[in-house]
């Protein structure tokens, strides 16, 4: 009956979603109201005589044990080469998402800047890397690639990074790696409130739980912000977002949650605005959302007499012969608004629809640990409409919005009207992935070998052409243990990329100028190969990995004319570099109370960077290569106080590619504090940017300057 509750919430949704956002609003609206009544009603369940934990419920006690599953190919990984996660206890009310995943040393911003931002991973970008979220993958048709910016992080806890070509599992969209942003599992209600000084942020979060249903609610705002001279930034937003989740404690579903994202009038922060270029992006919605199955003894000839015992399994309990399938889906839109000053007005709608469905299970075949998974991918209704209206002087009409730019100089002296010179649809296509995934792994002795392949077809239309390809990708890998301490590993696959429905069909105007697309582009192929080193001792961890790679018909995004650009294949390029990561944490044996005195504090750090080179095959610098950087963090807790700061070098970057702009270096310094008051109530703060730099975000020719010092406070309460 819970699930039928369940599935009935997910349509009601879709009908928000073909309807608009009325009911949904009105959903929030009653949602907030509803709260105290969830609480009264959880309160009143567990009876007055319940036994507590320092005022801590038993109940809510034992959902703290609730903890996040790494998907199966994270496991296979992970036995012959390092993977981090990172969570955001050094941080301090995150204006985007991406703050989480800087602290990869393989992460970087790549891009203009502002909320609808994208990464960089070992320096591949845009369509190269994958994004998913707790396993479903984000694609976006924006020539810049997908964001995962409409996601409030509160609604994160924490992100593993993948780096290096991962198509074996994750398909045409991770030729570069990927990053599984991982859903909470609410312990208990709280309340957050969070603020920001630059921005004049707004964020204020609710989570609660019911039975076996999470639920988190968020609504943030901000202000154009500033960078370092006071210069005005255009980076304003404005976020409501709905996150449910379902648990059920038997059957055959094992959870199935939903996450919508509303976002409206966001400011695209760019060297363009205001002179030249300002772009807003109006609304961009985003639907998502993740059913999960377990399937017990399907094959077992005994399944009759174990049915009892598997329907009343844990939702937590997958074992060997298990089949499990996932089922899941993005609907997303974003409307584009354009002014060139005292020239033209470029308008988009776009939409799309992408959805999954994969069915997959592992056992044991002679000491050989095999998973294998079917996979049915598909993008539907993908289509972008264009308009552009021509401003025509008037002396009747003012054609900016002075909310939108606040009057910047230059255009209040003239008034314009618009008069439409064209409307037509862009991109109307489509495209659908059939893919078969096997993977095998066994340790002998002090060694772990594992190995896996995939096989992947793939049909792209825009209704007047149809284009297939078929691919095969593989990787072998081998972790060998030298002692106690060390571990060595070398890991080598190959990985592909077919054009995306952007790069293939699209030709209109984006923010950046007039893009074509090439329906002839060849498939990237690409070979990669890292070795890594690994120490872990009690209080310390650590690893270097060294990679290249090498990527055949690589596509580029070049300029033809001042305002026209085009899509094309390079013979080759090579991407190479090392990065590094060291954790420590002080024993805090040493610091072990005696005769029941205060505990002392311990002290932690972590120190990463990386260096990254990348060419063409005449040796000419390719795009979206990072400057070198390394990231120290220093940091004190002691009882119920926290205290780090984290210092960040980018050297210069001098080689650029097409679309580029040269960097200098930069320093840049936070510090923050978090402190618990009590069970219930604690605060947060930090110092960003204490110095006060003036830096672009990235090499992009087009990206903004970062935000100038800012300071941050996040208040939680747990209710």
């Amino acid at each position: 009956m819970k699930s039928l509750s369940y599935s009935f919430c997910f349509l009601s949704f879709a009908k928000f979603s073909r309807f608009g956002l009325a009911p949904f609003r009105l959903l929030l609206t009653v949602s907030f109201l509803a709260v105290p009544v969830f609480y009264a009603s959880a309160t009143d369940a567990q009876g007055a005589d319940e036994p507590s934990f320092n005022g801590v419920s038993a109940k809510e006690v034992e959902r703290y044990t609730v903890t996040a599953e790494r998907a199966y190919y994270n496991q296979t990984l992970n036995s012959i080469f390092p993977q981090y996660t990172y969570d955001k206890s050094n941080l301090v009310g995150s204006p985007h998402i991406n703050d989480i995943l800087l602290q990869s040393p393989s992460v970087n911003l790549n891009g203009q800047g502002g909320q609808i931002q994208n990464i960089n991973i070992r320096g591949f970008s845009r369509w190269r890397i994958q994004s998913l979220i707790d396993g479903v993958p984000i694609e976006s048709d924006r020539r810049a690639g997908a964001s995962v910016g409409f996601v409030p992080p509160s609604f994160i806890q924490g992100v593993a990074v993948m780096p290096g070509a991962a198509s074996t599992y994750l398909g045409s969209g991770a030729i570069g790696g990927a990053v599984d942003l991982l859903l909470p599992y609410n312990t208990a209600p709280n309340l957050q409130i969070g603020w920001s000084s630059n921005q004049q942020t707004q964020d204020y979060s609710y989570a609660d739980y019911t039975g076996n249903i999470d639920w988190n609610l968020s609504y943030r705002n901000g202000n154009n912000g500033s960078d370092a001279q006071g210069n005005t930034l255009f980076d304003k937003f404005e976020q409501t977002a709905l996150f449910i989740r379902h648990r059920p404690e038997s059957g055959v579903l094992k959870e199935a949650w939903t996450l919508y994202s509303d976002n409206r009038d966001i400011g695209k922060s760019s060297s363009d605005f205001p002179e030249d270029r300002v772009t807003t992006y109006p609304e961009n919605t985003h639907w998502l959302g993740k059913m999960t199955f377990v399937f017990s003894d399907i094959f077992s000839s005994h399944k009759a007499s174990n049915d009892t015992a598997s329907n009343n399994r844990s939702s937590d309990d997958i074992s060997n012969n298990d089949i499990v399938s996932n089922l899941w889906w993005h609907q997303s839109t974003l409307d584009t608004h354009i002014v060139r000053p005292e020239d033209r007005i470029n308008e988009s709608e776009s939409e799309a629809l992408d959805f999954g469905f994969d069915v997959g299970s592992n056992t044991r075949i002679n000491n050989w640990q095999v998973n294998w998974q079917v996979q049915l991918m598909g993008r539907e209704g993908v289509t972008i409409d264009e308009k552009e209206l021509t401003m025509v002087s008037s002396a009747t009409q003012s054609l900016v919005d002075e909310h939108v730019i606040e009057q910047p100089s230059g255009l209040t002296s003239s008034f314009f009207i618009s008069e439409l010179a064209y409307e037509f649809r862009t991109l109307d296509a489509s495209e659908t992935t059939v893919a078969g995934i096997a993977d095998a792994s066994r340790t002998f002795g002090a060694t772990t070998l594992a190995f896996g392949g995939r096989l992947d077809w793939q049909q792209q239309s825009n209704n007047v052409d149809d284009v297939e390809n078929t691919n095969i990708s593989g990787f072998i890998g081998a972790s060998h243990i030298l002692s106690p301490q060390w571990t060595a590993s070398v890991y080598l696959s190959s990985a592909f990329r077919n054009p995306s429905l952007t790069e293939r069909y699209f030709s209109g105007e984006t923010p950046r100028g007039t893009v074509l697309g090439d329906a002839d582009l060849d498939t990237e192929q690409a070979t990669n190969i890292q070795a890594s080193l690994s120490y872990n001792s009690n209080g310390l961890t650590g690893s270097v990995e060294v990679f290249l790679q090498k990527i055949n018909h690589y596509i580029e995004r070049t300029t033809v004319s001042e305002d026209v650009q085009v899509y094309s294949n390079l013979d080759s390029a090579t991407i190479q570099g090392i990065s590094y990561q060291l954790d420590w944490q002080q024993s805090q044996g040493v610091n072990r109370p005696e005769n029941n005195a205060p505990g002392k504090g311990y002290w932690f750090a972590q120190l990463n960077g990386a260096w990254i080179e990348g060419e063409d095959n005449i040796g000419s610098a390719i795009a979206d290569i990072p400057p070198h950087s390394q990231r120290l963090t220093l940091g004190y807790e002691l009882e119920d106080v926290r205290l780090f700061s984290t210092l960040v070098y980018r050297a210069s970057k001098r080689d650029i590619g097409d679309g580029e702009k040269a960097l200098d270096n930069v320093t840049t310094v936070d510090i923050g504090a978090a402190w618990q008051f009590n069970q219930r109530t604690s605060l947060q703060a930090s110092w960003r940017n204490l110095t006060n730099q003036q830096y672009y975000v990235s090499a992009d020719d087009k990206a903004a300057f970062a935000q100038g010092e800012s300071v941050q406070l996040a208040l939680t309460f747990l209710l």
